[in-house]
């Protein structure tokens, strides 16, 4: 493999910069108030020269949801490997993904955004941009981890999915559970949470227990 340039390092440096400029404003000024030229003076760098590292605001976006679905991937990854039956990993999925968003806040908050976004221009492969490529590839691999696990609870009888049922649409249908539910408490300061003085912690936990419970198999 051939080394990596002063250049390349310089380059890099640049690309994160901006990434860590755009995360910042995306979070406080919301997506749709923050320009190219705020991303540019917060980051340092003139206009021109973030075009040259992405497209567009929606692309310095994906360039984070790039980063924010690596550290997923990689903590789902981590719980996984604790559990030994299928059952027991995708326990311990559910577990990485609500402390995710404990965690790492922010950059929950960057892929959810993603969500709201995918309604814009369907990309041909030719215009495929380095940080779509990106996110695109970490995004197959968390749902490939999720099949597997799943795949694994049929295979070894830890759960009650029946062995013809589609690994990868339940995966699918794990994680938007475990998203509505986390979202459920968090859009809006949620006002039915604290005039119920619910513990959003312990309803998080209890919430993502019930829904593994529900894929267990009944001794």
């Amino acid at each position: 493999m051939k080394p990596r340039s002063r250049n390349d390092d310089e380059k890099l440096a640049r690309r994160e910069a901006i990434l860590d400029a755009a995360e910042e404003a995306f979070l406080q000024e919301r997506f749709d108030k923050t320009s190219m030229d705020s991303i540019a003076k917060s980051a340092g760098l003139s206009r021109a020269l973030l075009y040259v590292y992405f497209r567009d605001k929606e692309d310095i976006h994906l360039g984070l949801c790039g980063r924010a679905s690596e550290i997923l991937f990689q903590r789902m990854q981590q719980y996984s490997a604790q559990g030994q039956t299928g059952i027991e990993k995708l326990n311990a999925l559910g577990r990485a993904y609500v402390d995710f968003y404990l965690e790492d806040t922010s950059q929950f908050r960057i892929l959810t955004l993603a969500c709201s976004l995918a309604s814009s221009a369907i990309q041909t492969e030719e215009e495929i941009t380095p940080s779509q490529q990106e996110f695109s590839e970490h995004e197959s691999r968390i749902m490939g981890l999720m099949t597997e696990c799943v795949q694994l609870g049929i295979n070894d009888n830890t759960t009650n999915l029946a062995p013809e049922s589609d690994p990868l649409s339940v995966a699918m249908q794990m994680r938007g559970s475990l998203h509505g539910v986390i979202m459920l408490q968090d859009v809006g300061g949620s006002p039915m949470f604290d005039k119920a003085n619910i513990d959003r912690r312990q309803w998080l936990e209890q919430s993502r227990a019930r829904l593994a419970d529900s894929l267990k198999k009944q001794r």
